[in-house]
């Protein structure tokens, strides 16, 4: 049989194989080398074969760690794997590899040499390095966005702070002007100022609103255990007022303990219990809360009886400043239901809707019971 062919196509591929090869002597001469690597160090077979030991394409630094890691764990276990080393062409260039070597016992002489198989990684490192470039680029982002957030809300805080001023005065001169009888019934004049009297009320409302936003503020709150139930009760002494006057009706069961920040929970409760009276039906308002106990996380759910939505703006309503009805119609500004998803999002929660126009709406929310969870910090 002839086995020549067999030879000619094994030789072949040891030489044009997509990896490097490489065969060394204990005292790291090189004795054989396939011609896929020889190209990647950009040499010729002769001088390298019997010329040079593999110490000489390694830098300083991979050479110490060759002589005193990779070399004596090769003698000890008689193979390494998944070694990372540059070598040096012979251009002065690098070529970042990943080494796998194995010994193995020469037949001829019972002399151990070192066959070693070698991956160009050049593209991984690139990849390596545009991928670090990204997560830095990613994190300046993510810190320039959180200073222009802060920046934002400090802005908010201020500017809203600031016009309940002259808004006050504005409102107060209304007032005066009305009590001393200057502003005559039935007259244009007496139009003109209802129409400033109600737009300083609208701006009032929205500037309170931006406020109460603005100090929803996660790098500052201080978690604890809350009871739903005091949470509740707080919520509904905050409109009281607006309670008595709609005369509606809170069905509330016993709820759980959770922890979170209590005066953020009761702006949660307060702005669904202030909107389902709010958008009320012609019936008097009935709301019912009950709660899903889930594991980790329970659901509470604040179902009314009133006018209800269509289910194509279920998720317009949480957006910022967003509102399906005209101030002229039912007065608000869009923040509450915004300033609750970010008060849930802070918890490590969600909120979501349901609803049927004319027959009423469910509002359901998820907190997480216990802390160290997303969004809790240890108070």
């Amino acid at each position: 049989m002839n086995f020549q062919p067999f030879i000619e196509d094994a030789e072949d591929l040891y030489q044009n194989a997509p990896f490097g090869y490489m065969t060394m002597r204990e005292d790291g001469l090189i004795v054989n080398i396939n011609a896929t690597l020889l190209e990647w160090l950009d040499y010729p077979r002769d001088e390298i074969v019997l010329q040079k030991s593999f110490q000489d394409l390694l830098g300083m630094g991979e050479k110490i760690y060759f002589e005193t890691h990779m070399m004596p764990l090769l003698q000890m276990q008689g193979e390494v794997s998944e070694i990372n080393l540059s070598l040096k062409a012979k251009g002065l260039t690098r070529l970042p590899t990943l080494i796998n070597a194995r010994r193995i016992l020469n037949q001829s002489d019972f002399q151990p040499v070192y066959r070693f198989s070698v991956l160009d990684i050049t593209q991984r490192k690139q990849y390596e390095l545009e991928l670090k470039k990204a997560r830095e680029k990613a994190d300046q982002t993510v810190l320039r966005l959180k200073q222009i957030n802060q920046d934002l809300e400090q802005f908010a805080y201020t500017a809203s702070h600031d016009l309940q001023a002259p808004l006050n005065t504005i409102s107060g001169l209304i007032s005066l002007l009305e009590e001393k009888g200057q502003v005559s019934p039935g007259n244009d004049e007496k139009k003109y100022f209802s129409l400033i009297k109600s737009n300083t009320q609208r701006m009032r409302l929205m500037i309170k609103d931006l406020l109460e936003y603005s100090k929803i503020d996660e790098n500052e709150l201080e978690f604890e255990s809350v009871s739903l139930n005091e949470v509740s009760e707080f919520a509904l002494e905050m409109i009281r007022d607006q309670v008595n006057k709609e005369n509606a009706t809170f069905i509330i069961p016993e709820l759980p303990t959770i922890y979170g920040h209590k005066i953020q929970l009761v702006r949660l409760f307060q702005n669904l219990f202030s909107n389902a009276i709010k958008y009320r039906s012609n019936e008097d308002p009935i709301i019912k809360v009950a709660y899903e106990d889930k594991g980790d996380i329970i659901k509470v759910l604040v179902n009314d009886n009133g006018m209800g939505f269509e289910m194509k703006y279920a998720d317009q309503i949480f957006g910022f400043m967003k509102r399906l009805h005209s101030h002229d119609s039912i007065s608000g500004t869009g923040i509450g239901l915004s300033a609750c998803k970010r008060i849930l999002e802070i918890h490590g929660g969600t909120i979501g809707a349901q609803s049927v126009h004319g027959k009423g709406s469910t509002f359901f929310f998820t907190l997480p019971k216990f802390p160290n969870k997303q969004g809790f910090k240890d108070k």
